[in-house]
């Protein structure tokens, strides 16, 4: 199962083990990362509610646009194909990243 991950809107209590021994209050704002079923099940009630909220979280490589080397299974980087020309398997997408120019600066003579 993967993680949801969930904002708190209002501040309620409820349960903090899988048990039901223990509770505890959800603050507003507070993030809660649903590792377990029973914390997504917590998560569920509250979002049916408006208690909560569920938000994506992701790395910041995807939303900022920066290129990401393609891997193999082993984790491995991947080589560019030379027979597909049009394609850069190297990176994920397909497309190598933009080349910028550097600023170089001369030496002054002294």
């Amino acid at each position: 199962m993967a993680n949801k991950t969930f904002k708190i809107l209002v501040p309620k209590p409820a349960s903090s083990n899988q048990e039901g021994t223990d509770t505890k209050l959800y603050q507003v704002d507070e993030v809660v990362d649903a590792k377990e079923s029973w914390q997504e099940d917590i998560m569920s009630t509250f979002v049916e509610n408006g208690w909560a909220m569920e938000v994506k979280v992701s790395t910041g490589a995807e939303e900022e646009g920066e290129p990401v080397r393609a891997r193999n299974e082993k984790g491995q980087l991947e080589a560019d194909d030379p027979s597909t020309p049009d394609v850069n398997e190297a990176w994920e997408g397909g497309e190598a990243p933009k080349k910028s120019k550097k600023r170089t600066t001369k030496k002054k003579a002294s």
